[in-house]
């Protein structure tokens, strides 16, 4: 490849409310600062920024229409490293799969530990260079004889999420945060059972859910959870009735609230108002965006210690829920490899400490915000640059 390149292109939807669309958008964001004109094929109309970083994206934005243009004419030769999104199995986008970088870059994230092997083949022969969205995907790709494959960790808009003051906005009640699409692998259903237990000890705890999901009829595995009581419905307008669902499982009301779909830079001030977070999540592809922006501010949070929290968790920066049933081994589907049951009662006992020692809440939380301070999306953007740099 060229020693050095002015481009990088990004081939998937920058701008919409969806990990990827988070991730492309800093990611864009992050290049144009070090003077990378990000190459753009699909851009949300949907995308939010603010004043002082949109101006960054305002040429590359223009120009997304006539990128896409070119790249369905077919035959697309860049110049420049061109990044192609890759999602469970390594399934590609057909719609750019006539661009071709130089290198030609695959970013993975995927939940499934089973990858088909003509998809393994065809990744093999289509990409120079595979940058992982966690370790644990990383090694996945490997076991499955991959070659030139590296992690290459997501960023927090540490500008955005940092610590601060409380503003009050749930005076007397003890916080507890859960966000991320509602859906079986998240661990929502546990989320429910724990907090029921623990409302009923402190009837000022108050759940604050972000749980909004563009496909609501992904939810509707948590219907298979011995933990809740069927899976949510949907309201009248096709979005899922998160309040309803919170009733059917017991939690009384005014012990919720849901705060439905956020824009993702209008959720660092009701971060920050938060006690605690808890993510005993069953995989994750990636990093986790939403637990690493809660470290960021200093919130206190309990990871479940499988596949890409294995990345977050590190000596007192979180409450690491330890005892995992490996879901692979129990149910005998290498898909869920890696997946991991967290105990109700560990995580139950982790919300409680938290409760109960303010302070040492307190320090897990300084200390989470301190190791997320190497996690900004400039300093992994310059990360990804290096490894592109640098691969030959």
């Amino acid at each position: 490849m060229a020693d050095d390149f002015s481009q990088v292109g990004i081939g998937w939807e920058v701008g919409v409310p969806s990990g990827w669309g988070t991730y492309g958008t800093n990611l864009a964001v992050e290049l144009a600062r070090i003077d990378i004109e990000p190459a753009l094929f699909f851009v949300s109309s949907r995308l939010q920024l603010p004043e002082s970083r949109s101006e960054r994206l305002d040429v590359a934005i223009s120009k997304h229409a006539a990128w896409l243009s070119a790249a369905r004419r077919g035959g697309l030769k860049l110049d420049f490293p061109m990044l192609l999104s890759l999602n469970d199995g390594l399934a590609f986008f057909d719609a750019l799969s006539g661009v071709r970088g130089r290198p030609n870059v695959g970013i993975p994230f995927f939940e499934s530990a089973v990858i088909p092997p003509e998809n393994v083949a065809g990744a093999a022969k289509t990409f120079d260079l595979i940058l992982a969205g966690s370790s644990w995907n990383a090694d996945v790709l490997k076991r499955h004889g991959l070659a030139n494959v590296r992690a290459c960790l997501q960023g927090v808009d540490l500008a955005l999420f940092k610590p601060g003051a409380k503003k009050g906005l749930f005076p007397d009640r003890f916080t507890v945060f859960s966000g991320g699409k509602l859906e079986y692998r998240k661990g929502q259903d546990l989320v429910v059972a724990a907090f029921k237990r623990f409302h009923a000890r402190h009837p000022e705890a108050l759940l604050v859910t972000a749980w909004h999901n563009p496909w609501p009829k992904a939810a509707a595995g948590l219907g298979n959870s011995p933990h809740v009581v069927g899976p949510p419905g949907l309201s009248p307008d096709d979005k899922l009735n998160v309040a309803g669902w919170l009733l059917a499982n017991g939690l009384p009301e005014g012990s919720f609230r849901d705060l439905g779909a956020l824009a993702n830079v209008a959720t660092a001030g009701i971060l920050r108002e938060m006690d605690l977070a808890i993510f005993p999540n069953r995989c994750e592809g990636g990093t986790n965006l939403v637990a690493m922006e809660c470290m960021a501010c200093g919130i206190p949070v309990a990871l479940a210690r499988n596949t890409g929290h294995l990345d977050l968790i590190s000596a007192d920066n979180c409450y690491s829920l330890d005892m995992q049933i490996p879901m692979g081994a129990v149910t005998n589907r290498r898909d869920l490899d890696g997946w991991g049951e967290s105990s109700l009662d560990e995580l139950l006992a982790k919300m409680e400490e938290a409760y109960s020692d303010r302070a040492g809440a307190a320090r897990r939380g300084a200390a989470a915000a301190a190791f997320m301070q190497n996690w900004g999306w400039l300093a992994q953007v310059g990360r990804l640059v290096t490894a592109l740099r640098e691969f030959s």
